[in-house]
This record gives C-alpha cells, structure tokens and sequence, in this order.
C-alpha cells in the first residue's frame, strides 16, 4: 500500500523527467537519487530538532502539572479560570477535580518516562525499520519503471466485449486517486509550514514539532488545524506566556483555519475532488465509530473513492448504452 502511495504521489514527476529526453528506468533512478538526497539532508536537520522538542514538550507539562500549585498562579488569567471551576464544582459536586488532576499527573508522568524508552526503542529496531526504508522504496521503484508494462498485462485480461470501456474507467479511476493522494500529501506540507513559521513568528516553543503533528494529523480533516490550535495554546500556557500571547496564537491558528478551509483545501483539491464538509464530517465520524482511528484515517479517501467509481461507471455505462 506504502508503495503504490509513493508511486500515485510522484508519477508526475517522473512524466516530467521523461519529456526532457530520458528512458523511463534511467528517468525513475535520476528521482530516486535526488529524492533520497532530499530526504537526507532534511532528516538531517528535522528529526533531532524534533526529538529534542518532544522530550522538552514532555517534561513542561509534568512539571507544570506535578508543581500545578505554585505555577498556576503566577498565570494572569489562572484567578478566571479558577473562579470558573470552583462554579462548576459548587453546581456538579460530584464531579472529583482532584481526582482528575491526580488522574492527569499519573498518565502524564508515565508518557514522558517512556519518551527516553520509545526513543532507544527506535534504535533498537534498526533492522526494521531498515527493512521499510528499503523495501518501499524497491517495489515503488519497479512500479514506476515498468508501469506501462504492467498496465498492458492487466489489459490483456480484458474481454474484448468491455475493454474499451474498461480502459476509460481504470485510467479515469487511476487518475482521480492519484489527484486526491497528491492534494491530500500537499496540503499536508503545506499546513505543516505555515503552522511551524506562524508559532515560529509569535516565539513559540515547539513550533516545528507542533507544525508536523499538525500536517501529518490533516490526513483526518480539520484535525490539523485543531491540533495547531489546541497545542499551540497549550504551550503558552505551560511556558508562562502572557494572556494576550495567548489569545494571539488561538487567533492565529484559527485564521490558519480558516485559510486552510477556504484556500488551501480548495486550491489543491481542485473542483473534480471536491467533497462537501458534511459528507467528510459524517464520513470521518462513521470511520471512528466503526473502525476507530484507522476507519477516520481512512474514512474520506474511501467514500471518495466509491463515489468516483459509481459516478464514472454510472456515465460510461450510459454512454455505452449498457444500461
């Protein structure tokens, strides 16, 4: 799945490679060779950043937590907030805050304990991830060089009765899913800088972390941008920001927001990809309560992909007065 992904996101590039003149073997290696150089010099310079910002994000909040009492009230708007709770508890006493708290504090210390652990866990599994990093790679490799040979095997099978409309749905089909992985791969990256430049801009800490999980979680649409929200806001708040620090990154990254759903998204989707935010919406609620996390992940490409297929098949069928 991980290889034919990576062969739908950067066909395109090879299509450009090979109009300047080079086979298609030697068009794929040339990608590859710069690809991986890429990826090299930016893992280079991201994953310690990275790492680094983790563990740092980790022991802020248990310290903030652990040592809540003393910490909470040098925070200007922590009299509000607590002011609030203290009405909640008066009207709901059954709820238990020091419960909660011990609760958090618990889960909290535990995570960041095993941060260190994870860490030395991806090291220790060196070999495997060696593994994918290689084996990917080398089936995306022989997808790409000889795709045109693969296509005409599968043709072959064909009845001759269905092949031409059959090559007009397939080739339909292969070329809206590629639309939408590529959309969906670029927004992602996209959302990820803008996010780490903005909380980079207003001095955040974390901000490169907080961008990538912000990126890599818009695969579940408009988690990204609630994910920018809610940590960015939350760091504030663990570093002792000021209240209008505070409120200025909430607003930032709800425009964020509303540039993602209204620009962003659109522009790379394209008016063939569109899908309405209700649809996304119920699809990616049906996907979690069905199948959890990997039905939300999965959810959106899935009803795209059905609707395509009918909508094409549908109109081909017409126009081939098979039905």
């Amino acid at each position: 799945m991980l290889a034919l992904i990576f062969s739908f996101l950067f066909n395109p590039l090879i299509g450009v490679i090979e109009r300047l003149g080079v086979k298609r073997a030697y068009a794929v290696l040339i990608f590859f060779i710069v690809f991986f150089l890429n990826v090299y010099l930016l893992g280079s310079i991201l994953v310690p950043v990275l790492f680094r910002q983790l563990l740092s994000f980790g022991i802020s909040l248990r310290d903030f937590i652990n040592e809540s009492d003393m910490t909470m009230h040098q925070i200007p708007y922590w009299t509000t907030i607590e002011a609030v709770l203290n009405n909640i508890n008066s009207a709901f006493p059954f709820i238990d805050f020091d419960n909660i708290r011990n609760t958090m504090i618990e889960h909290i210390n535990a995570a960041v304990e095993r941060i260190p652990a994870f860490i030395v866990s991806l090291t220790g599994n060196v070999f495997r991830i060696i593994t994918y990093l290689i084996s990917v790679p080398i089936i995306s490799f022989f997808i790409l060089k000889d795709q045109t040979l693969l296509r005409k095997k599968f043709y072959a099978l064909i009845p001759n009765k269905y092949f031409e409309i059959s090559i007009i749905l397939i080739d339909k089909i292969r070329d809206t899913i590629g639309t939408y992985i590529r959309a969906i791969f670029t927004e992602m990256v996209i959302l990820a800088t803008l996010t780490s430049i903005v909380l980079s801009a207003l001095g955040i800490k974390f901000a490169v972390l907080i961008g990538i999980l912000a990126g890599i979680l818009n695969v579940i649409p408009y988690l990204g941008p609630f994910t920018g929200f809610v940590l960015g806001g939350l760091t504030v708040i663990l570093t002792g920001g000021s209240t209008q620090l505070l409120l200025l990154t909430l607003l930032c990254m709800w425009l964020l927001n509303m540039l993602d759903n209204t620009v962003i998204y659109p522009l790379v989707m394209g008016k063939n990809t569109n899908i309405n935010p209700a649809i996304v919406i119920l699809s990616v609620l049906a996907g979690g309560l069905t199948f959890g996390l990997l039905g939300m992940l999965l959810a959106v490409p899935t009803v795209f992909l059905v609707s395509t297929m009918l909508s094409l098949l549908y109109k081909n069928l017409k126009q081939f007065e098979i039905i």
